[in-house]
């Protein structure tokens, strides 16, 4: 089975899931301690958001990473049933984030 750029269990995939944990942390320390944005229902939102974005993107990160050690990719339907859902739900509140603006 050939592997895709970015797929779980690749370097590039790894690099892709760290890099979105930097940014995600960074864009939430921007926000915090920026202007103040506890008034505005939008930025609350968009802080929760970020703050369950780091997580998750760290979790995924370490399983790529343990599948780059390793170099067994994840292709276990179960694992990935349960990172398609929580991408899921990830993309489906920042569509609802975006479309509440």
């Amino acid at each position: 089975m050939d592997e895709v750029p970015g797929s779980i269990g690749t370097t590039f995939g790894l690099s892709l899931r760290l890099l979105e944990t930097i940014f995600s942390t960074a864009s939430l320390l921007s926000m915090s301690f920026g202007v103040e944005f506890y008034s505005y229902t939008a930025f609350c939102y968009l802080v929760t958001t970020m703050g369950l974005v780091i997580p998750w993107s760290f979790t995924l990160a370490l399983v790529d990473g343990y599948s780059v050690v390793i170099k067994c990719p994840v292709r276990q339907p179960g694992i990935l049933v349960i990172i398609a859902a929580g991408d899921w739900v990830y993309n489906r509140k920042k569509i609802h984030q975006l479309i509440s603006d």
